[in-house]
C-alpha cells in the first residue's frame, strides 16, 4: 500500500467518525488500517478479523462495514456482505458505494426487488452514474419487468454507457420484452450485434442472438450464428442448437453431424441424444427402405436418453408408439 492510500483511509475513518457523531472518532482506527493492509497483501481472513475488531471498537465506522462487506462479497458470502452494506446505509444514507454494492449483492441473492430499491437510492445520490442505471435496468428485467428495464437502459446510454456489457445487457432486456411483444426482437438483434462489434468473442451473446432468430423461425440465420459461436467456443449446447436448426431446415445429415458433435462435448447430453432419435425416426418415416434400421436407431437413442433422465413423458410416449412390439 502506498502512503497516499494510507492517508486517504485515515482521513476517511476520522471524518466519518465525526460525521456520524461518534464521541471518539479514532476508536477502531488501528485495526481498520491493519485490516486494509492485510486485504492489500491478500490475507483476507486476517483482514476480516481486524475489520470486525474495528467495528466492535467503533460500531459507527461506516468505512469498516463497507470494507468488510467488500471482502465478504469477494468471497461470495453475499448474505454477510448484504448485512454490512445495509448497516452502512443506515449509518450513512448518503453513501453511494454502500447502496450500489448492496444492490449488487441483492442481485446475486436473487432478491431483485430489494436490489431495485438499493440502486434507486444510489441513483438519487449520483443520478448520472451509467453503471447504476444499467444494473437497475437488469434488476427490473430479472424481477419480470423488462419494460421498466428498457427505461433505465436508455438512461444508462444517455449517461454515457457505451461498452460491450451495455449493449449485451440491453439486448437481453429487449429479448425478454420480446417475449411479451415480439416487435422488440428487432431491437434485441440490433443491440446484440452492436455488442459483438465491440467484443466479438462472446459465445453467450451468439447464443442469445441465435435464439431471437429461432423465435422468429429464421433458422437459416440462426444456424449461421450458431456456426460462428461454435468456432469461437464449441459446446454441447451450441452444437445441439445448431442440430435443431438444421433439422428444422430439413438438412438431416447436417443435423446428425451437429448432434454427434454435441455428444463429443458431453456424451450424456440429453437434448442431443433426443435430437438424434428424432432425426433417425424422421428418416424412417420419410424413407421406407430405411424404415427398420432407422427406427431401431431412433428407439435406441431414446432409450439411452431415458436411462439418463427417466422423467420424459414425451420420449417415453415415442418409444411406446414406435416400438416393434407396439407397432409390428
Amino acid at each position: 500500500m502506498d502512503h497516499k492510500s494510507l492517508v486517504r483511509w485515515l482521513c476517511l475513518a476520522v471524518l466519518l467518525g465525526g460525521f456520524v457523531g461518534c464521541a471518539q472518532p479514532s476508536a477502531g482506527l488501528k485495526p481498520y488500517v491493519t485490516g486494509q493492509l492485510a486485504a492489500e497483501s491478500g490475507n483476507i481472513a486476517q483482514a476480516i478479523r481486524e475489520l470486525t475488531l474495528a467495528i466492535k471498537r467503533n460500531p459507527q465506522m461506516v468505512v469498516a462495514y463497507e470494507a468488510r462487506g467488500d471482502l465478504y462479497k469477494k468471497q461470495g458470502r453475499y448474505h454477510l456482505a448484504a448485512a454490512d452494506y445495509k448497516h452502512a446505509t443506515i449509518l450513512n444514507p448518503f453513501s453511494f458505494h454502500s447502496f450500489f454494492e448492496l444492490g449488487q449483492v441483492y442481485q446475486q441473492l436473487r432478491r431483485y426487488i430489494a436490489a431495485i430499491a438499493a440502486y434507486q437510492h444510489a441513483l438519487q445520490i449520483n443520478p448520472k452514474d451509467a453503471r447504476t442505471a444499467l444494473n437497475l435496468a437488469v434488476a427490473y428485467t430479472q424481477a419480470g419487468h423488462p419494460f421498466r428495464g428498457i427505461l433505465y437502459a436508455n438512461r444508462a446510454v444517455q449517461n454515457g454507457s457505451n461498452s460491450f456489457a451495455t449493449w449485451a445487457n440491453i439486448g437481453t432486456i429487449y429479448s425478454q420484452a420480446a417475449k411479451h411483444h415480439p416487435a422488440y426482437r428487432r431491437q434485441a438483434i440490433h443491440f446484440f450485434k452492436q455488442s459483438l462489434e465491440i467484443k466479438p468473442h462472446q459465445p453467450q451473446v451468439y447464443l442469445n442472438l441465435a435464439q431471437i432468430y429461432m423465435d422468429e423461425h429464421r433458422f437459416d440465420q440462426a444456424s449461421r450464428v450458431f456456426r460462428t459461436g461454435a468456432k469461437l467456443a464449441g459446446s454441447s449446447l451450441i452444437s445441439e442448437r445448431l442440430g435443431y436448426c438444421y433439422y428444422r431446415l430439413g438438412k438431416l445429415p447436417q443435423a446428425l453431424a451437429a448432434y454427434r458433435q454435441s455428444l463429443k462435448y458431453q456424451s450424456d447430453y440429453v437434448p442431443a441424444i433426443n435430437g438424434m432419435g428424432v432425426v433417425y425416426m424422421t428418416v424412417a418415416l420419410q424413407q421406407h427402405r430405411h424404415w427398420r434400421t432407422a427406427r431401431t436407431q431412433a428407439i435406441s437413442y431414446w432409450n439411452r436418453s431415458l436411462k439418463i433422465d427417466p422423467q420424459q413423458p414425451l420420449i417415453e410416449h415415442l418409444v411406446k408408439k414406435f416400438s416393434p412390439v407396439a407397432n409390428p
